[in-house]
């Protein structure tokens, strides 16, 4: 039975919780870190000395570490004080929004500042996630410092949590895991202290935290007491049935302002969009039979363009045809690479392998043979590294990868792309590579290495 391959972010450091410091009578004092890894629990932490923390990481945590106590509470301002930005200002790593997207944060800032709770409804890929971490990133910098909540998918909290630190410089954490994992960052990461070690009433080490559905539903005493500034729910679709116990969890906890993100927000019934807008302004849509006399049965001009009316504040929803004249067009070059000797020795071989049944032509039982060909000739014309034998054969360096620049001239595309590479660098450009055969990722990996 193989072993699972070896994570290598598992040795890599994500957070330092907590520092500690001890006497050697030989060496004097000593530092010591206690580390959470990338891709592992808060409960696998463990404490390491400071030599082999890397540095930018203490760094991290002594400026957190460093951060006053702070119990007073900034007040929304009103709002009189909104403004329209006109351009995206450049936000952590030299990022800035799309037109569109810093449409969609205008959009959010204005429901904001005049206390009107909204569902941000974007079709899919047009980076609702984006637009929801940098309206937070705004109202952080009007002195509103949080805490922020972001109720997910499981599925997607790592992507949440890498956009945060791509895109912001708000302290994020992820709450999830087992009771152990949760008690540990509720221990190190929640909460501030004062000097004395004691937690700080109404005060928090985090700017935003993330966690999922599933922790609400379990009910969580802890996130429950906190005066949440602003919660924002992803895939809002979930909150349709007005009798489901997620809205059941959500009147337990303080939420001042709410933003519901989904990409379809009325899938099927008139009562599906009552529940989410009672979710949101309880006062304005107290009572679904009322909602559902009036709108329950559309047939009218009249009752559609009224509901238009009172969802067209509540709600933003783009299509990509409606932002696709805002975006570059793509251009789509296909560019034709010749076979290396090694990749037409494997594909001569593999259609004199399979002669028998080519010459036989495209019978209803000689499908599967011609498909599993093709997708042979396929791995061919990609990398020979992709045949089993053709990787034992290849020249390996001491520590087990392969020879640069044998993995380069055995394949015609990866000689072509290091010319283009090395180009489009030189030029400024960002690239992205995209394989449908993961293991051709593999070698580009250790090609780009």
């Amino acid at each position: 039975m193989e072993e699972d391959p070896f994570n290598p972010d598992y040795v890599e450091v994500d957070r330092v919780l907590e520092v500690s410091y001890c006497e050697d009578k030989d060496t004097g004092e000593v530092v010591y870190y206690l580390v959470k890894w990338c891709s592992l629990p808060y409960e696998d932490s463990t404490w390491e000395l400071k030599g082999d923390v890397d540095q930018s990481k203490i760094e991290e945590f002594e400026l957190l570490q460093a951060a006053r106590p702070d119990s007073r509470r900034t007040e929304r301002p009103p709002a009189s004080l909104w403004k329209k930005r006109d351009q995206s200002r450049e936000y952590r790593n030299s990022n800035v929004l799309r037109d569109y997207q810093l449409e969609g944060v205008n959009w959010l800032l204005f429901n904001w500042y005049n206390r009107r709770n909204c569902i941000l409804a974007d079709e899919m890929g047009l980076g609702k996630t984006i637009q929801s971490i940098t309206f937070l990133e705004e109202i952080w910098r009007v002195g509103i410092r949080g805490p922020f909540l972001i109720i997910a998918p499981l599925s997607t909290i790592a992507n949440w949590e890498r956009e945060f630190r791509t895109w912001t410089h708000l302290n994020v954490i992820v709450y999830h895991g087992s009771m152990v994992s949760r008690q540990m960052l509720q221990q190190y990461e929640m909460y501030s202290r004062d000097t004395q070690g004691r937690v700080v009433r109404g005060t928090y080490k985090f700017h935003a935290l993330i966690t999922t559905f599933e922790m609400i539903l379990g009910g969580c005493p802890e996130l429950n007491t906190i005066e949440w500034r602003c919660v924002i729910i992803d895939e809002a679709h979930r909150l349709k049935n007005k009798n489901c116990k997620l809205l059941e969890g959500f009147k337990l906890m303080n939420l001042e302002h709410k933003v519901l993100l989904t990409g379809t927000p009325l899938q099927n019934t008139v009562e599906e969009l009552f529940s989410l807008l009672h979710f949101l302004e309880p006062q304005s849509f107290p009572s679904e039979n009322t909602f559902m006399l009036e709108f329950g049965d559309l047939k009218t001009e009249e009752q559609v363009q009224k509901l238009q009316a009172i969802l067209k504040p509540m709600m933003l929803r783009r299509l990509k045809e409606d932002v696709e004249k805002k975006l570059a067009p793509k251009e789509e070059t296909i560019i034709e690479v010749e076979l290396t000797n090694i990749q037409k020795k494997y594909y001569r071989a593999i259609l004199e392998k399979n002669f028998s049944f080519l010459s036989k032509g495209v019978g209803q039982a000689n499908v599967p043979n011609l498909v599993n060909t093709m997708m042979e000739l396929r791995k061919c014309c990609n990398h020979p590294y992709l045949f089993p034998v053709a990787a034992m054969e290849a020249p390996v360096l001491p520590n087990g990868s392969y020879d640069g620049n044998q993995l380069v001239k055995s394949s015609g595309k990866l000689t072509l792309l290091q010319k283009m590479l090395k180009k489009l660098k030189d030029e400024g450009h960002r690239v992205l590579i995209f394989s449908q055969m993961t293991k051709m990722l593999d070698l580009l990996e250790d090609f780009l290495e």
